[in-house]
């Protein structure tokens, strides 16, 4: 196996296995359907502000009670979830014709085209998660967040290297 060839196999685990865990977590989110709309709802809601020690801030006007506005919420992040799961798929196969002695050029297109998806998943999810002010109570949350956007940078660094 040449050094080209096995970057080519590297770029396609990485972008399989980032493909497969976000499958995963759609059936998860699809499965787990109403959980994922509580959890959406809480956010939006912004009730851990009233958990003990309660926090009285004049963010709690953007607090969004309606159920409806939850679930609506909730199938938007999946759908965006389902479309990045496809491009990422997208992208692995393509890096799988590079192994079969393809040229990268639409390989590395499909990855950055992916992964820039992948990139705004996460931003949609932090800029919405900022807006309810989750880094007061859900810090962990947020920090996951700013990893996923982290895993999506590196990745299409790796993916631009040239020669695979």
């Amino acid at each position: 196996m040449t050094q080209l060839t096995s970057l080519a196999l590297f770029k396609t685990v990485l972008l399989s296995g980032l493909a497969l865990w976000l499958v995963v977590i759609v059936v998860n989110n699809v499965i787990a359907f109403r959980n994922g709309v509580r959890s959406i709802g809480a956010l939006m809601g912004m009730q851990l502000f009233d958990q003990n020690p309660a926090i009285d801030s004049p963010l709690l006007s953007r607090r969004v009670k309606s159920a409806s506005w939850h679930q609506a919420v909730y199938v938007f992040i999946l759908l965006i979830e389902v479309a990045v799961a496809v491009l990422l798929i997208r992208a692995a196969f393509a890096y799988i014709g590079v192994l079969a002695g393809g040229t990268d050029i639409d390989a590395v297109q499909w990855a950055n085209l992916a992964l820039s998806a992948f990139v705004a998943m996460a931003m949609v999810m932090l800029l919405g998660g900022a807006w309810f002010a989750y880094y007061i109570r859900q810090e962990g949350t947020q920090i996951t967040h700013f990893v996923l956007i982290g895993i999506g940078v590196a990745s299409a660094v790796l993916m631009n290297m040239p020669g695979s």
